[in-house]
């Protein structure tokens, strides 16, 4: 039989033995750390006690500590390593809006655990132990998330980086982040929006919706979701939209000038001007970024076309516009590419089926064509006369 003994202090379990000897335990979270005294007034007892809780509470005080990230970095530590990238030149000339991003991947990978077992964080890990397998464990941790698990990789490659810039002395010699494999997905990106899914999607809202206004847009002047967002009448002089690109505004800014097409300048009109941007919500405020990517993306999959995104009307437009022989310059100018990397994805994919086309007329398989079905009807025989046989393919 267990019983509590009757002494004002916390931790202590008492039972007695089947020769009805008393026995004292400090006992914390179900777990008995050691044996007591048996008597509970004497001098022994009051120190062994003492002993184990002040040797227990700050076993819990380190605990605490190592379950927590310190506001001053600890020298030598994974998280003094990621301090040092967040102050370095490399971190500040990031755009706002990805050094938010970027703060909030390298904070959750501080607050990482070592182990289901092992609840130290991974904040106040040796440089040193930060090895492959160590890495791999930070990447893996969003597995579910390939793209989520790259772009960890990709901060601690940058941070283990900068880490090796560091003067007077390197904080690393190697960047060990760079022996780790990225998931990489190989994938096509953004799906590309096509006419029949333009079609599609009108037949859905109506052309006079707000849903096909902000398609238009989109299809006639080839922004990102950022600048729907922001785009509006200030805009706009006589024909033509100028305003700087929200992507890259502060490190690269670039300032664009797309003439209005007069199918957008139509739907345009069909939309009363109530604000400073052209996309407004239901309450007439304009919407948040992040808010109008939600709501195109709703708006697709209300139109029975959730693989589409904003996005892809932008690779669509390119894609038309390279079809129709649009050059490198031209998709530069409209898109605001930087060099020609970009714009020869289209346009090289243009002039690829362009010479696929040709170069299918040119097949000639000679007399083994002749028996094979002809689109014209009937299979040629062999012993057809010359005549009398179809001819290659054209």
């Amino acid at each position: 039989m267990k019983d509590v003994a009757a002494i004002d202090l916390p931790y202590i379990e008492t039972n007695r033995s089947r020769h009805g000897k008393e026995r004292f335990y400090f006992r914390v979270d179900g777990k008995r750390l050691c044996r007591l005294p048996d008597n509970p007034d004497s001098q022994e007892f009051s120190d062994k006690y003492w002993a184990a809780r002040n040797g227990h509470e700050a076993a819990q005080t380190a605990l605490e500590k190592e379950n927590t990230v310190p506001i001053v970095a600890q020298p030598g530590t994974f998280h003094f390593l990621c301090v040092h990238y967040l102050g370095s030149q490399a971190y500040l000339k990031l755009d706002s809006t990805t050094q938010s991003k970027r703060r909030s991947i390298i904070d959750s990978m501080l607050l990482e655990p070592l182990g289901a077992e092992d609840k130290r964080l991974f904040a106040h890990m040796p440089i040193p132990a930060l090895d492959v397998t160590n890495i791999e464990i930070l990447r893996d941790r969003k597995k579910d998330t390939p793209f989520a698990a790259d772009e960890r990789l990709k901060i601690l490659r940058q941070i283990f980086e900068v880490g090796k810039a560091a003067k007077p002395k390197p904080l690393v010699m190697h960047n060990t982040a760079k022996l780790v494999e990225s998931f990489r997905v190989k994938t096509d990106g953004h799906a590309t929006m096509r006419d029949d899914d333009i079609a599609q999607y009108v037949a859905r809202h109506g052309t006079q919706s707000k849903a096909v206004l902000a398609l238009t847009i989109l299809m006639y002047t080839g922004v990102r979701v950022s600048d729907l967002a922001l785009i509006g009448p200030q805009h706009r002089r006589g024909d033509v939209l100028t305003f700087r690109v929200f992507k890259g505004r502060n490190k690269n800014p670039t300032t664009l000038q797309v003439p209005v097409h007069p199918i957008l300048d139509a739907v345009l009109k069909l939309h009363p001007v109530t604000d400073l941007s052209y996309m407004v919500t239901e309450y007439g405020r304009p919407f948040s970024i992040k808010g109008l990517g939600n709501r195109v993306s709703d708006w697709f999959t209300q139109a029975g076309l959730p693989h589409l995104t904003a996005h892809s009307v932008r690779k669509g437009l390119a894609t038309n516009m390279a079809e129709n022989e649009a050059t490198d310059l031209m998709l530069e100018g409209m898109f605001g590419w930087k060099d020609a990397k970009a714009s020869k994805i289209y346009t090289r994919n243009a002039r690829r089926a362009r010479l696929a086309r040709q170069a299918v007329s040119k097949i000639d398989w000679g007399e083994s064509g002749n028996i094979l079905p002809h689109p014209e009807g009937g299979v040629v025989s062999q012993t057809a006369t010359p005549e009398k046989k179809i001819g290659k393919i054209k």
